[in-house]
């Protein structure tokens, strides 16, 4: 038998997968090295970003991930509008070998709003 879930349960499931981290070490991390992924659409992308993020939307991340990193060691931490596709992603570099991803609590406009530089379209 089947059984269904809803985007809340699955999003609370990618928790039990990926951490999830809070502002300040997203911003550990975004000066460490680490790979930040946003993963949000280009419509949103292009509408801002975090600086020297790279965009690789939730749905297409299988594919694309292994163009833009290859180093399965590299910490990894990814982003969106809300959070809740940032742990679903995060998630799914986990299950693919990716050990060190992980998923910002913080939606793009919170971490704007906390101070990590972005850029925005003038």
């Amino acid at each position: 038998m089947l059984t269904f879930l809803t985007a809340q349960q699955m999003i609370d499931e990618a928790k039990e997968v990926a951490d999830t981290v809070d502002f300040e070490k997203v911003k550990a991390l975004c000066g460490s090295g680490a790979l930040v992924l946003d993963v949000r659409e280009p419509n949103e992308w292009q509408e801002g970003h975090l600086e020297g993020a790279v965009a690789i939307p939730r749905g297409v991340l299988e594919m694309k991930i292994s163009d833009e990193e290859s180093d399965h060691q590299r910490p990894i931490v990814t982003y969106c509008a809300s959070g809740g596709r940032a742990v679903l992603a995060a998630a799914t570099l986990r299950k693919m070998g990716y050990i060190a991803a992980f998923a910002s609590k913080a939606g793009f406009d919170d971490l704007q709003a906390a101070g990590l530089p972005c850029n925005k379209p003038d």
